[in-house]
């Protein structure tokens, strides 16, 4: 009998412990769709990615700074001595939910603010154009999405 009290007495915390470590994430049903920001920014596209996570937002999404979401955003500026190119895709792993592409062109050398500024509007608006709202296309449903609040931003 002494033993089985001193068994118990060893045994009961570790089934305790146990059970607490196979619990599951609970994830409200209300919960906003979240998506995984890239983790590395160049100035460039530092500069502009406030409008994307702005967009995001309003749409009904969560952008995660530097984290996983359930869907992920691509977002790359290219600039070379002449053409500026941007890319922004949100994706749900290998499918493409929303996309932009956008080129601009000038001088080398001269106006490359400027170049950089048309790229990245072009591409923003075809982005923001096909972007579904959160909850369609067999994503989660985030429910009803809260007001943009520049607040809100990460800083990037």
């Amino acid at each position: 009998m002494q033993s089985f009290k001193s068994w118990l007495a060893a045994g009961l915390p570790l089934v305790i412990l146990s059970s607490c470590a196979s619990r599951t994430e609970f994830t409200p049903d209300d919960a906003p769709v979240t998506v995984g920001m890239p983790a590395e920014l160049s100035d460039r596209e530092r500069t502009y990615v406030r409008e994307v996570d702005g967009a995001l937002r309003s749409g009904g999404y969560q952008p995660v700074r530097n984290g996983a979401g359930e869907l992920n955003l691509e977002f790359r500026i290219s600039e070379g001595p002449i053409n500026t190119d941007t890319r922004i895709a949100l994706r749900d792993g290998r499918t493409v939910l929303a996309e932009g592409n956008g080129r601009g062109a000038g001088m080398p050398m001269w106006g490359r603010d400027k170049v950089a500024e048309r790229s990245f509007q072009q591409a923003f608006g075809e982005f923001q154009g096909s972007l579904p709202p959160a909850g369609s296309h067999g994503t989660p449903s985030g429910g009803s999405p809260a007001p943009y609040s520049p607040e809100e931003e990460y800083v990037y």
